[in-house]
């Protein structure tokens, strides 16, 4: 496995973490307080991120299947940024809700930087 195999299935396998840890504050923050729409969508986005994460984390030991993970990696992404600028027009949303979502949006664009990286090569071979 390459370089950008090794960092692209780190950063998969660190999606799966992040979401687990989003779901958790998602949770936390919706049965602490009123179970808003920022605490909806902070638990939405940790679970398009762990299936997203464990599903990619499996494709990218497989070069031929770099092209999934980055639609995967796209998916988080947007999801991240979606739900976070939901959180932030509602007004309620904590910091570690913001740190959550932006963990996961860096995330995602990491996933689709080292994907695209490594579809480059197989180009070149």
């Amino acid at each position: 496995m390459t370089k950008d195999g090794k960092n692209l299935k780190i950063m998969c396998i660190s999606c799966l973490f992040i979401g687990l840890a989003v779901i958790a504050i998602g949770i936390i923050e919706g049965v602490t307080s009123t179970f808003d729409a920022d605490a909806l969508a902070t638990l939405g986005c940790g679970l398009v991120a762990v299936p997203s994460g464990a599903q990619s984390s499996r494709l990218a030991n497989v070069p031929s299947n770099v092209h999934k993970v980055r639609l995967l990696g796209l998916v988080v992404l947007v999801a991240a940024i979606a739900l976070g600028c939901v959180s932030y027009f509602m007004g309620k949303a904590s910091v570690i809700q913001y740190v959550g979502l932006a963990l996961l949006a860096v995330v995602g664009l990491a996933m689709l930087f080292f994907a695209q990286r490594i579809t480059k090569e197989l180009e070149r071979v």
